[in-house]
């Protein structure tokens, strides 16, 4: 099921709830654009002040899941990105980023919190434009990338206790600088897991 099929203007239905609603969004025809504010992030680095900060839009889920986003963002500087995310609380909680790298490369970049944030990246993108997919069973998740929507590269697999219901939504975020942008054209959540989390069937 696509949550944002057919919502247009500031309408939210389905659920959809704002953690943090930015000043500029919009749904035109089913799919969200968010222009984030400078200085804002989700990362809870040991030992240093992070960011809760990033404009989520999210619904609850139960169960096992698996959740997809298509994305195109305009990234303009390190550490921007687009995001899907799944969160349970502000020290537990994952995310699976197109983003920009120091040095200006587009790549798949995924953290996960609990209760403090790693930082994995993963392989290169031609562009800043991709399939994100999270799945869910139990206390196991998965994350994986695709370029077409039905060729699923591994990110990576990893467990966290997180409660039965979880948020699970998309956000766009810009650490150090206004200028990010991000286009989703959907939010599809299943409620089937992924067969197979290191191969992505």
């Amino acid at each position: 099921m696509d949550v944002f099929a057919g919502l247009h203007g500031q309408t939210l239905a389905g659920g959809l709830n704002w953690l943090h609603e930015p000043t500029a969004w919009e749904f035109t025809h089913g799919r969200l654009t968010v222009v984030p504010v400078g200085c804002t992030d989700f990362f809870r680095p040991r030992g240093q002040a992070g960011n809760d900060n990033a404009a989520l839009l999210w619904v609850p889920v139960t169960g096992p899941f698996t959740a997809r986003t298509y994305l195109r963002a305009s990234l303009a500087g390190f550490g921007d990105a687009g995001v899907l995310t799944v969160r349970a609380a502000a020290d537990q909680w994952a995310k699976l980023c197109v983003e920009r790298s120091p040095i200006g490369d587009i790549g798949v970049v995924s953290v996960v919190t609990d209760p403090w944030s790693d930082d994995a990246n993963s392989e290169l993108l031609p562009s800043a434009a991709s399939w994100l997919r999270v799945s869910r069973d139990g206390a196991s998740f998965g994350m994986h990338y695709s370029l077409d929507g039905h060729r699923w590269r591994f990110v990576r697999a990893f467990t966290c206790d997180m409660p039965d219901t979880v948020m699970v939504g998309v956000h766009a975020q810009a650490p150090f600088m206004a200028g990010c942008s991000a286009e989703f054209t959907c939010l599809e959540i299943g409620h089937e897991p992924v067969a197979d989390f290191r191969s992505g069937a």
